[in-house]
Parts: structure tokens; sequence; C-alpha cells
């Protein structure tokens, strides 16, 4: 299973901390060699894309410590997979999980985005319902 961790940045696209649920977008060339991401190319649902953040929720609001990795990806993809919001068995679930700045100034928030099996671009939504 993939997982990614969140970094902040300053740029000219959205920063990751900033999309919500319904947002779609290309992943960055390279598609975060390093495990991080810090910001993507937004693109309206209707036109071809690679990503939709299908859920987004936070981990830490109640100050707790910054856990281990492994337990912190393994509750970031509890999440992802407990929602059961992708509408297919064509998507895949990517667990976005914070770093440990974003654990305390964004209270933990994570994301959970739908990417299609093979790579192929998709348009529409990933949501169901």
């Amino acid at each position: 299973v993939a997982a990614i961790a969140v970094v902040t940045s300053s740029g000219d696209d959205t920063p990751i901390v900033d999309l919500e649920v319904g947002d779609c977008f290309d992943l960055p060339a390279g598609d975060a060699d390093d495990g991080t991401l810090d910001t993507v190319a937004t693109v309206d649902c209707a036109q071809p894309h690679l990503a939709e953040v299908v859920v987004d929720g936070l981990l830490n609001t109640d100050d707790a410590p910054y856990p281990p990795e492994d337990e912190l990806f393994a509750s970031v993809e509890r999440e992802c997979r407990d929602a059961g919001v992708v509408e297919s068995d064509a998507f895949g679930l990517l667990p976005i999980a914070p770093t440990i700045e974003l654990w305390e100034s964004f209270e933990g928030r994570f994301l959970c985005v739908a990417i299609p099996f093979g790579g192929v671009p998709v348009t529409g939504s990933a949501r169901s319902g």
C-alpha cells in the first residue's frame, strides 16, 4: 500500500492542506518520489484527472503526541477504507498523512484520495451518491 506524507510549501499550485472532498487534481511529475507531497495542480473534475479527494478529516483533535509512522498510516488507511465512498473497484485509495508539523498546526489533517487503477486519467467523480 502506498502512502504519502503532506508537507507545506509556497508555490503557484494548490497546497495539499487546502484541498477538500471533491477536489480533483493531477499528481506532480515524479509522483512524490520522496514520499511527500506539498502542492498539486487542481482541475475541474469534468476534465481528465488522476486523483480526487474523497475523504478528509482530523486525527489530532485532542493534542495527542505525533504517533509512530506505522501507526499514523494505519490510522489513515483505516479511515480511508471505512469511509466506503468510492463507487467502483476501478479506483484505489491513497492515504495522505500529516507530517509532525501539520499534526500540530493542522490538527493532524489527512486526506483519502481516489486514484484510478492503471494510471489512466478519468473524468467525473469517483465518489458514490
